[in-house]
């Protein structure tokens, strides 16, 4: 197949990586691929450069800093232009586009359309009716836009992926048909095997100075304010059971100084190389994801799981997503009984009195993410439903 992928997001930064390994899984298939993303930099040149054998093609931005992110008519007329230039050079089979900002979904429609081919379309996040996530000025404004963008097009689509059973649910909800409908999480490279856990544990104790009996959670990247809330609480209550802990913070947030203090949180700003970021990882007794149970969280498959997961690190989590059914099924670490803080409290605190058994938990967790989620297995799934929407496009009356 020739396939062209949409991303409204700037080359280089956030979702695009996920997408570009994804991509880099379909060509290791035999498969042609054109990811159509926005320039960081760029307001009228087109860029197309290769990576990991997909053809990246970053559209100009009129725009500027984080308005950059799918809005500028201009990227996407950019786009219809160098979809039908690259169309007629070598036909694409299929258009597969994540989400509905206008820079995606006008040159999906006018590839579908104009071109002649099935168009897939993903819902990989929440940010309209139903979203907290940035406060309910958002939700009062800017969120009922995004809301529309996110159903308003959605009928269009010859097939359709979400990242969990909730946002299929939604989706099958507005009678989108539901048997055009796949669950698709998005997965990782497993190929290569991590630190072992003896090895990164002393790496850890080199690099941040840590006892060879302290018990260590980590966690990675940013974190909503609500969800840090609910975090601090439940360490909150693991402090007032007097059980220690150390809190390595891998990636740059920001956390006040007092803060850090108070509840033992080391941070170590950023970390060069996702190989270093996999050794704190597998150095954690327990690697952490405290998210309130609320829609916006429903809706997210956190790409911080399953880069934890494959690290061979065991996580200790709220009931949120499709994980649930995952940590049921698999011991691979230490699901809240609720999203109280209190209930992830008793999570932790689970997780640390299971430090005995730590390396069998990441032998499990590396063997669920090889079986589940390992992301040329996730490739193969979503090839056969482009294939499947081929067919049933060919066999439309023209």
């Amino acid at each position: 197949m020739n396939i062209a992928f949409i991303i409204h997001n700037q080359a280089e930064t956030g979702p695009y990586w996920k997408v570009l390994e994804q991509c880099a899984a379909y060509v290791k298939f035999g498969h042609s691929v054109t990811i159509f993303a926005t320039s960081k930099t760029n307001r009228l040149q087109t860029r197309v450069v290769m990576r990991d054998g997909v053809r990246v093609v970053e559209a100009p931005d009129m725009l500027w800093g984080k308005l950059r992110q799918g809005v500028d008519l201009w990227n996407a007329l950019v786009r219809c232009r160098v979809a039908k230039k690259l169309h007629r050079e070598q036909p694409f089979d299929v258009v597969h586009a994540v989400d509905c900002r206008p820079n995606v979904i006008i040159p999906s429609l006018y590839m579908q359309r104009r071109l002649g081919m099935p168009f897939i379309l993903s819902w990989w996040d929440l940010f309209g009716k139903g979203s907290t996530r940035f406060g309910k000025l958002f939700a009062l404004t800017v969120g009922n836009i995004e809301g529309w963008l996110e159903t308003g097009f959605r009928k269009y689509a010859d097939g359709a992926t979400t990242i969990t059973s909730y946002l299929a649910a939604r989706l099958a909800a507005t009678g989108y048909a539901p048997d055009r409908i796949e669950v698709h999480h998005l997965g990782v490279d497993t190929s290569q095997e991590p630190l072992s856990y003896t090895d990164a544990r002393a790496w850890l104790q080199s690099e941040c100075g840590i006892a060879p009996n302290e018990s260590v959670f980590c966690f990675a990247g940013t974190i909503y304010e609500s969800d840090f809330a609910l975090l601090l609480k439940a360490l909150d209550n693991l402090k007032s059971q007097n059980i220690a802990y150390k809190l390595v913070w891998v990636g740059k947030h920001e956390i006040p100084t007092d803060v850090c203090a108070e509840y033992n949180i080391l941070r170590t700003g950023i970390v060069p190389t996702m190989q270093e970021v996999y050794r704190y990882f597998a150095a954690a007794d327990a690697c952490i994801l405290p998210m309130e149970v609320n829609d916006a969280n429903a809706a997210r498959w956190h790409s911080k799981m399953t880069d934890y997961l494959n690290a061979g690190a065991p996580v200790a989590l709220t009931p949120v997503s499709d994980f649930p059914k995952y940590f049921k099924e698999n011991a691979i670490g230490w699901l809240a009984a609720s999203g109280t803080p209190e209930d992830f409290a008793e999570a932790l605190k689970m997780a640390l009195e299971a430090a005995p058994s730590r390396v069998q938990y990441g032998e499990n967790a590396r063997a669920f993410m090889k079986r589940e989620l390992d992301v040329r297995a996730i490739a193969g799934r979503t090839l056969q439903f482009y294939q499947r929407c081929i067919d049933e496009h060919k066999g439309q009356p023209r």
